[in-house]
């Protein structure tokens, strides 16, 4: 998208990592941009597993973000342990990883300035951002093309009927996209042959050792059919 062809207006639905970094984008590049997020709790503080950092996302926030947080725990290398061998091996490869919830709270902030635990005071707007509103308890029930622009429908917590006018719609809406099916683009669900686990320890709650152990590196476990990402 260049800047002739970015749109006025834009709607998300969708408020989670991939809808705000389309937001993000959108408003540093002067639209006006309203996320309608389904989930009615504005922090989502449910969400605090440890995610990968990858380089698109490093580069991204170097590009928009002004919060000047830290946003995630940068690793020098990567171990792997092997069984009971804790040793296993050590290699240069770096992954980075973070929490949902900070990188979360730190999209939020650079978008509608949501003060948090992680970003309690939200960076100033640039000079040429777009109106953003991060719209939360917002279930879409319709999306319809007009000639010029497209209306989306939904229904608010209080049980009223809306709707909005925009030149873009954004389904960032998930697996189970409420967009998709609206607009007869279903997909397919199939069982993806394993099932993953994520959880965080406060580290005040293990052994010196162990927090030892993990300093700056991200450790692979691996064992029978099944491995373990530790950070």
């Amino acid at each position: 998208m260049t800047m002739a062809t970015m749109p006025k207006s834009v709607i998300i639905v969708g408020g989670s990592i991939a809808g705000l970094l389309h937001g993000i984008y959108l408003k540093r590049h002067g639209a006006n941009v309203i996320i309608l997020e389904q989930d009615p709790n504005p922090r989502r503080s449910s969400h605090n597993a440890g995610i990968c950092f990858g380089p698109s996302v490093q580069e991204f926030l170097r590009l928009y973000n002004d919060t000047g947080v830290q946003a995630c725990q940068p690793a020098v290398v990567t171990r792997f342990a092997y069984r009971q061998n804790l040793y296993w091996r050590d290699t240069g490869i770096v992954r980075h990883l973070t929490s949902w919830g900070v990188l979360y709270r730190i999209l939020r902030a650079n978008f509608d300035g949501l003060a948090s635990d992680a970003v309690t005071i939200p960076p100033p707007a640039r000079a040429g951002d777009g109106q953003c509103s991060y719209l939360p308890g917002q279930r879409v029930t319709s999306v319809q093309k007009t000639s010029d622009v497209v209306v989306v429908g939904y229904l608010g917590e209080d049980g009223k009927e809306r709707c909005s006018v925009a030149d873009l719609v954004i389904g960032a809406d998930g697996l189970h996209s409420t967009v998709r099916g609206l607009l007869n683009a279903p997909v397919v669900k199939e069982y993806s042959g394993y099932v993953s686990w994520r959880g965080t320890v406060c580290e005040a709650k293990v052994s010196p050792e162990t927090a030892r152990y993990f300093q700056d590196r991200t450790v692979l476990s691996l064992l029978k059919r099944t491995y373990i990402v530790w950070r």
